[in-house]
């Protein structure tokens, strides 16, 4: 902003300056011709002209300053030098902190530095945490690039704890690059080594694991494990467990064997549950049972995390909101609110403008308006008598909501974590699909199963949950 300010104060000096001594020596004919009730016509005139004119000229000057620079900087990159070449850059993102550019061209080449710099800083042998605050304020902007986003996920793999700002960053590069799958890998094995068993990332695991190219072998076991913790079960994760047990990894039976009980057979995975009980061919029901105990707590006495609940504890769970739930809403409301306001800002004006004397002065004007306000409201508060509270009302007859007729519903998904849950609720409803989540307990475990409508017989939840699954918007369902 700055730089802005600065800018727009050049060209309206340079304007009244020029465009002042012209309309002196303009202004005794200009009256003469037109009389002193239109002479205001041509001052305007004269006066915008000057200040687009000398705005195009700082422009080409901007422009052709930062060009030059960054020309310089690429012949000293290609010769080896990247010091001298890093110094280049930073004079380039000087001259576009000056008060050459306008408003207008500030976006455009602030795009064009920040793409180089980010080019640049991926060339060199190792990321350092000013070229990868550089990346990632690039990738904000313009998750799409994949080359520079295959190299910052790359780089993300060599950092020991990435924060909570990569990992949102690579789930937005996840979403913009789904058809990549060179992203996708380099994406699914960030997630991989952070242990991640989330929407986002299952959706990544998916996505991989479906493409043809085969996946690694050194990726298969670490996922299976990561799949078997996680409880987690469908068509595709019964062909990772396949993969995993022949390739050693013995905990992949448990996740076979809950396959074979859970799983309904259909046309896609008729194939994986004959290899599925050709593996487990070998061992007894009481053997097979116990391993897929881990999918089926029912077994231990408490509520089955896969079975319909009762359409009074569904509602209930979907009516009721607790305070800290909707205080997280909006928050999360307001969040989004600012990224999105952020995202009007130029590259530049986060990446470059970091100016520690204009953060001082922000959180010097914040503070003196927190100030303000609270004088205001004290001393307009100050000698209020207060006044006498109103008589009670009389209290209404509470008409309690009609209860749930319609006693089955389907089950669609079970998570160990609220959020999952939550956010596959989220998915649903965006296709028009009536979703909730419920709570179930079992032993020292507490499930968060997602349901989908209610329905008055069997047979009508069974046929609209093969819609679903016919239409691709669901894995398996359960009445």
């Amino acid at each position: 902003m700055n730089a802005i300010f600065r800018h727009l104060s050049v060209r309206l000096w340079i304007t009244l300056l020029f465009g002042g001594t012209l309309l002196l020596v303009l202004m005794p004919a200009w009256q003469r011709a037109v009389g002193m009730t239109w002479v205001s016509v041509p001052v305007v005139l004269v006066l915008t002209g000057c200040f687009g004119l000398c705005g195009w000229l700082m422009n080409r000057r901007g422009l052709a300053l930062i060009q030059r620079l960054m020309d310089e900087a690429a012949v000293w990159e290609r010769a080896g030098m990247a010091d001298q070449a890093e110094a280049v850059f930073e004079r380039a993102k000087s001259a576009f902190d000056s008060f050459w550019l306008s408003p207008l061209q500030r976006r455009p080449a602030g795009l064009r530095i920040t793409r180089r710099l980010a080019r640049f800083y991926l060339s060199r042998p190792a990321l350092d945490r000013h070229g990868r605050n550089m990346v990632a304020a690039y990738l904000r902007m313009h998750p799409g690039d994949e080359p520079v986003a295959r190299g910052w996920l790359e780089a993300l793999l060599r950092l020991e704890d990435p924060g909570r700002h990569d990992h949102a960053l690579a789930e937005r590069i996840g979403g913009a690059l789904e058809d990549r799958p060179a992203v996708q890998r380099a994406l699914m094995a960030f997630y991989l080594a952070a242990d991640r068993a989330d929407y986002e990332a299952l959706e990544t695991y998916r996505r991989v694991w479906q493409h043809p190219d085969p996946l690694p072998a050194e990726w298969v076991v670490p996922l299976a494990r990561l799949l078997v913790n996680e409880n987690h079960l469908n068509d595709w994760a019964l062909q990772v467990y396949l993969r995993g047990h022949a390739m050693g990894h013995t905990d992949c039976l448990e996740g076979i064997a809950a396959g074979v009980r859970l799983l309904r057979p259909h046309a896609d995975n008729r194939a994986d549950l004959a290899a599925a009980h050709a593996v487990l061919a070998q061992l007894d029901d009481g053997r097979r049972q116990a391993l897929a105990r881990r999918f089926q707590p029912v077994e231990t006495g408490a509520p089955h995390p896969q079975a319909a609940d009762c359409p009074s504890e569904a509602h209930a769970a979907r009516t009721e909101l607790p305070l800290l739930a909707r205080v997280i809403a909006i928050g999360d409301a307001v969040a989004a609110a600012l990224v999105s306001a952020g995202r009007r800002v130029p590259a530049m004006g986060r990446a470059l403008m970091q100016s520690a004397r204009l953060r001082r002065l922000t959180f010097l004007v914040l503070v003196l308006a927190a100030v303000g306000v609270v004088t205001a409201v004290g001393w307009q508060s100050m000698g209020r008598r207060p006044e006498p509270a109103p008589p009670p009302e009389p209290v209404a007859e509470v008409q309690l909501p009609p209860p749930v007729t319609d006693p089955f519903t389907i089950q669609v998904a079970a998570y160990l974590r609220p959020e999952d849950a939550q956010r596959y609720v989220d998915r649903l409803k965006q296709q028009n699909i009536d979703a909730f989540s419920t709570k179930a307990a079992s032993g020292s475990r507490t499930w968060y199963q997602v349901k989908v409508s209610h329905f008055p017989t069997r047979d009508q939840a069974r046929q609209y949950g093969e819609q679903l699954k016919t239409k691709g918007l669901i894995d398996d369902f359960y009445v």
